[in-house]
This record gives structure tokens, C-alpha cells and sequence, in this order.
């Protein structure tokens, strides 16, 4: 006789909304509480879509296998919309049309076109510090939203002050509150809106790949190398196609700025590590330009700068769906059912000594605890970065490090009381604005 196992435990919540209000409040919580009343893996309804969630590394297997989770289908519609209303982004492929787009993209992101961006990241990041510094106090959250889409949008399009990058931060700003509004398209209501900005975001967008296809800049950009690197591999992307896969990339680069605005609060609130890191900063990179072979020569930067991301609520989930029927931890997931893995649940999870310590001695030579169990740590998705991990890893990680440096060589700060209690969107915002006090280092 066969045995049928039991669907994952939870709750449908209420008919057709489901538990969409409890989980839109605070998804975070919504899916910390849910682990802890059951398990590692659990079940729910969100807009009416029966979902399960998945945590912990001891079930990230499950997730990344491809024979069971399918990337197709598994973005809520009203989310998909705001991407750009199309299924042809790497998020949302699978097989070797997901494996030939993803290579394409991460042409943007080797190292030697990381090490090409590095002074264009340096001038921005200088010149917001020495505005904080002259000002003396003030909210950084909204220059920090505008430094990772000025930084990302210089680096990969080649984009720099002008009309069309204000307009991009513009709808960019409207697009954001599309996300944590109800999905009604009702006119003049925030979700409506925010279809309007994403129309008027992918026009510019394809205005600038078209610009790249016809005449390509004499200065590589990141956009520049995935066109060749996809018209190499046989598959070109026509320009509507590498507009929707920008604005992917815009929407995902916007957890940089919470990563940004979380080291700041991090080296304020432990003021050891603070100091330990300054000293090898001003040892290997006192004054000029920062290069990838000073980065490298600075450890404990990057396990500062791993522990931040860790402990940094960005997002709370990554989408997929079941391919079919799939067994884990005793329970059934029903085929089409949604499958999200639980991404800054699953890096507070018991695998790291002391999960909720921020400890950059974590990542140490000696204990580095991401080699307790395979994707231990995922900070932005699991698995190989050329499977569904996020292509901006990289870049991501060198922002953090050259704005840790730089803040660290030429300011000190403090944060002033205030509310550090954050509004939970995505990435989360401090409801304050995080508000900073600088001086020069003495």
C-alpha cells in the first residue's frame, strides 16, 4: 500500500485573500513566525495562490533542484507586471534558455569589468560622504536609494547625471510604492501608477539598448559586453528584451542601498569592529584610488561585509513553483503549488553560532561557517551564480567594500536617538530615514 504524505502544516487563512494582509504587513516576521510554529517547511495562501516556503539550509537542495522547482509560472502576476508583464527575464527562465541568458548577463559581472567600474563608484561614493560630512547630520535613505541606482545605472548602461537618469530615479521612486500597494488598477491609485513608471522606465530603457545595438560605446559598459556576449553565443537580445532585463537588474540592485544603510548602522552600533576595520583600511588603502588588489588585501573587510549581509533583511523570499510533486521532510508539495525559499530566514538560521550576533569573526579562516552545510549562507539566493543566484553578486559585494572604505577613511559618524524601528517594505527602510551624524576623521 502506498503512503501518502500530509500536506506541509500551516494555514489557508481566509478565502481568496488568503494570508496576504498578515504576510504583505511584515513578510519577514510573517515567515519567521511561521518557522518557528512549523518547521522548516510550511504552507499558506497568498492571493490566492496555495504557496509553501522553504527555510534553512538543510532543505536548499529541494529548491535548487530543477527536476522539481521551475522558475516559470512562480511570480505572482501583479509582481511579474511591475517587472515588466513579460516571462523572457533570467528570473523567471529555466533550462538552457535560463543557462544561455544568465551567461550573457554575467558578462557585466567579471571581475575585470567590476575592476572597470571601481572609479566610477569611487567619484559617487566620495562625493555623497563629503556632502554628509559638511552637512554634519541628517536622514541618508533616500541619497543611499539614489546612489545604488545612479551606481548600478552608470556601471551597467553607462548612464551618468543628466535628464534620462532623473527620470529613471523618478519612476524608479513611483515603481517602489507599486510593491507594497494593493494590486488594484484603479486609475490614480499607487499600484496604477506604478505600471505607468514601469512603461515609462522600459521606453528608456529600450532607448539606451537600442543606442548600444546600433553604436556600441568606444568604453565598455556592462550592457555593451551582455550584447556581445549573447550575439557570440548565437542568441542576440533585441532591445525590449535587454531593456526588461535592465530594469530587472535596477529593481534587484536596489538592496545595495539597505546593504549600504545597514553598514553604517553596524560599525556605528559595534564600535570594535569599527575601529579593527578602520585600522586596515588606513593601513592598506589611506588615500587615492581603491583597486581590486587592495580590496583583496583587506580580510576582515569582507568578513564585515559578509556579516551585513547575513544579518541585513533585503528580501524575504525567491520565487519558484513545483514541477511536480516533491517530497521533503515527510510532507507532499502538490504540483503548481508555489515554492519560495525563505532567503534571510534561511541566513539566521541555527547552522551559525549565535545566529542573531552580528559576529564578522563568523567568516573567519579558522570558523568560517559558511562551510557548515552547502549555501549556508545565501544572502541573495542560493546555489552557483550561474544557476539562480543573483548576477549582481559581485558587484553588490564591491559596493559594499569600497563604501565601507571610503566612509571609513575620511568620516566618523554616530546615529542620534531616534526610531531605528523600519518599515517593512522591500528592501526594509528605517522609519527615521536613518539619521546620521558625521565628522571629519580626526
Amino acid at each position: 500500500m502506498t503512503t501518502v504524505n500530509p500536506l506541509p502544516p500551516g494555514s489557508n487563512g481566509l478565502p481568496l485573500l488568503g494570508e496576504t494582509l498578515a504576510f504583505a504587513k511584515n513578510p519577514f516576521d510573517f515567515i519567521r513566525r511561521r518557522r518557528a510554529r512549523f518547521g522548516d517547511v510550511f504552507r499558506t495562501s497568498i492571493l490566492g495562490k496555495p504557496t509553501v516556503f522553504i527555510a534553512g539550509p538543510k532543505r536548499t537542495e529541494v529548491w535548487l533542484d530543477p527536476a522539481k522547482v521551475q522558475r516559470e509560472g512562480a511570480m505572482p502576476a501583479n509582481l511579474m507586471a511591475l517587472f515588466g508583464g513579460h516571462p523572457d527575464i533570467v528570473p523567471l527562465l529555466d533550462g538552457e534558455a535560463h543557462a544561455q541568458r544568465k551567461r550573457s548577463l554575467l558578462a557585466a559581472f567579471s571581475a575585470e569589468a567590476i575592476g572597470g567600474y571601481l572609479p566610477g563608484l569611487q567619484g559617487r561614493i566620495e562625493a555623497l560622504l563629503a556632502k554628509w560630512v559638511a552637512h554634519g547630520e541628517g536622514p541618508v535613505t533616500v541619497e543611499l536609494k539614489t546612489l545604488a541606482i545612479e551606481s548600478l545605472a552608470g556601471a551597467i548602461f553607462g548612464l551618468e547625471p543628466g535628464p534620462e537618469l532623473t527620470r529613471l530615479l523618478a519612476d524608479n521612486a513611483i515603481l517602489a510604492k507599486a510593491f507594497v500597494a494593493l494590486p488594484i488598477g484603479l486609475p490614480g491609485t499607487a499600484y496604477s501608477k506604478g505600471l505607468q513608471a514601469r512603461d515609462r522606465i522600459l521606453a528608456l530603457l529600450g532607448e539606451i539598448a537600442q543606442r548600444h545595438i546600433d553604436s556600441p560605446p568606444e568604453r565598455p559598459d556592462g550592457l555593451s559586453r551582455i550584447l556581445a556576449a549573447a550575439k557570440a553565443a548565437g542568441a542576440p537580445l533585441d532591445a525590449q528584451t535587454a531593456a526588461r532585463e535592465m530594469h530587472h537588474f535596477l529593481l534587484a540592485g536596489m538592496i545595495v542601498y539597505a546593504e549600504l544603510a545597514a553598514t553604517l548602522r553596524a560599525l556605528h552600533e559595534h564600535p570594535d569592529v569599527c575601529e579593527r576595520l578602520r585600522t586596515e583600511v588606513l593601513t592598506n588603502a589611506l588615500a587615492g584610488p581603491v583597486g581590486p588588489a587592495q580590496l583583496r588585501a583587506m580580510p576582515y573587510l569582507m568578513q564585515v561585509v559578509d556579516e551585513v549581509k547575513r544579518t541585513c533583511p533585503n528580501v524575504p523570499m525567491s520565487f519558484g513553483r513545483a514541477r511536480c510533486a516533491i517530497d521533503v521532510a515527510g510532507y507532499t508539495i502538490p504540483q503548481d503549488y508555489l515554492v519560495m525559499m525563505a532567503v534571510y530566514e534561511s541566513n539566521l538560521d541555527p547552522i551559525f553560532t549565535a545566529p542573531e550576533q552580528f559576529d564578522p569573526e563568523r567568516f573567519s579562516t579558522e570558523r568560517d561557517e559558511k562551510k557548515r552545510a552547502p549555501d549556508a549562507f545565501m544572502p541573495q539566493g542560493a546555489g552557483a551564480m550561474t544557476f539562480h543566484k543573483c548576477a549582481g553578486y559581485d558587484f553588490a559585494t564591491v559596493t559594499m567594500q569600497l563604501f565601507a572604505v571610503l566612509a571609513l577613511r575620511a568620516a566618523q559618524w554616530e546615529l542620534p536617538a531616534q526610531d531605528l524601528s523600519m518599515h517593512w517594505v522591500v528592501p526594509p527602510e528605517h522609519k527615521s530615514g536613518l539619521v546620521v551624524r558625521w565628522s571629519k576623521r580626526s
